[in-house]
């Protein structure tokens, strides 16, 4: 008779343990916590959002019945009250922190999956790609690549190649521009356009320095995509005088689409309805000439 300590038993129950764990992803029964806003937007668009049971601050709220209890700041991460949520798994960048914080969850039961940020849109779909084949359900993730790639593939037919663009950040009356290695940089190099920062990360700018630069598309994260330009111009006049404020293409980009530094499955449909935009305008500007 096989003891029930016995090393077959134990193999057993760690099988059993193990094939019952993949019914679970299956039946799509995980209780999963988001601690960045790319994750949550990749769970949401797998139509996986009512498996979420909270959200960081950095997080957008899904379309859900209530709004999702926050954990905070990805960075600043408390491990007891995480796990005081019970979850089965944890999602975030590997921006996530502090670093002891990350080792006790490293250390509990709950699956933890941590995802680079992604600066390229190859980063962004091997994101996905992880992250479905972690979730036991690699449909959601080669349907939602197919999808980027035929955006991509109208971004690169209409590619604004021939445009100098910056993007800016307007925080407290000052201005911060995008350099490479940067969810703005990454969105203008989407549209095709030349960036004219020629340096990594955010830096602070003046709107002098900005106007001696001449870009011919100025990019400004807002979240009034309404009247957001239109107060941004009467804080910085100067900038109508630049060829994107000469010919109207100072546009307004959907802050939310550039999470945790990095890009988005949103930020391939903002940068395309940017460059529709761009498109658009230098369409008018050719039938006003040849008028």
């Amino acid at each position: 008779m096989t003891r029930p300590n016995s090393p077959l038993i134990r193999q057993l129950l760690f099988a059993l343990t193990l094939t019952l764990s993949a019914v679970s992803f299956a039946a799509g029964n995980q209780r999963i916590i988001s601690a960045d806003s790319g994750s949550t937007e990749l769970l949401v668009a797998f139509g996986l959002q009512d498996q979420l049971i909270a959200i960081d601050v950095t997080s957008t709220q899904p379309d859900t019945d209530n709004p999702l209890p926050s954990i905070g700041y990805h960075r600043n991460l408390s491990a007891e009250g995480i796990m005081s949520m019970n979850p089965d798994i944890l999602i975030g960048s590997n921006h996530m922190g502090p670093d002891h914080v990350i080792k006790q969850l490293k250390q509990s039961p709950v699956k933890l999956i941590q995802l680079p940020v992604a600066h390229t849109t190859e980063q962004l779909n091997q994101n996905i790609h992880t992250l479905a084949q972690q979730l036991g359900q690699p449909h959601l993730g080669n349907s939602l690549i197919e999808e980027n790639k035929k955006t991509l593939q109208q971004l690169q037919a209409q590619s604004l190649q021939q445009e100098n663009a910056v993007f800016l950040l307007s925080m407290d009356s000052k201005l911060r521009m995008a350099g490479r290695k940067t969810g703005g940089g990454a969105l203008i190099a989407l549209t095709g356009a030349q960036n004219l920062a020629d340096y990594d990360n955010y830096r602070s700018i003046s709107v002098e320095a900005l106007v001696a630069m001449q870009p011919s598309i100025i990019l400004v994260s807002t979240r009034d995509p309404q009247d957001g330009i239109r107060k941004f111009l009467d804080s910085n006049p100067l900038l109508k005088h630049t060829p994107a404020g000469q010919h109207g293409k100072i546009y307004a980009v959907d802050g939310r689409t550039i999470v945790s530094g990095g890009l988005s499955v949103s930020a391939l449909a903002e940068a395309k309805r940017l460059s529709d935009k761009a498109q658009a305008s230098a369409s008018l500007a050719d039938a006003k000439h040849q008028e």
